[in-house]
């Protein structure tokens, strides 16, 4: 599927989420799911349990269809994340005059040498919007 394929089936659908919106939901397609700015679903559908939390991708690949990975978001909450790292550098012999004498604490010695990290939890601070995922009946 192209990009300008997907961006017009995306505009498509939501130009029948605005529809349905404001209308019940008994003239949509059975098992046709679409996002609504109310607490409740419209009558003729029902919220789509497995979407809660959940960011929606869309896919022509059967197999991916239905899968979750993670746990959902919690609800009005921009969770919090940490970066993980690892690094090894192979340091080669170097002499250097006074660098390993009695009190310098700073030297390192040749060969391989391998570090992690982990950053502190941090947020995306980013603006987001949370829609209800309706499926139709």
């Amino acid at each position: 599927m192209s990009t300008r394929e997907l961006t017009v089936g995306l505009f498509i659908g939501l130009i029948v989420i605005a529809c349905a919106a404001g209308a019940a939901a008994n003239d949509l397609p059975s098992g046709m799911i679409f996002f609504v700015e109310t607490e409740t679903c419209p009558i003729g559908s029902s919220a789509a349990q497995d979407a809660a939390g959940r960011l929606l991708i869309v896919t022509d690949n059967t197999s991916e269809i239905g899968r979750t990975y993670g746990t959902p978001m919690k609800d009005l909450l921009d969770n919090t994340h940490v970066h993980t790292g690892s690094m090894s550098v192979n340091l080669p012999s170097h002499h250097i005059s006074g660098g390993s004498s009695c009190c310098n604490g700073q030297a390192t010695t040749k060969g391989e040498h391998t570090t992690s990290i982990t950053s502190g939890p941090s947020t995306t601070e980013l603006p987001f919007i949370q829609l209800l995922v309706c499926v139709a009946d």
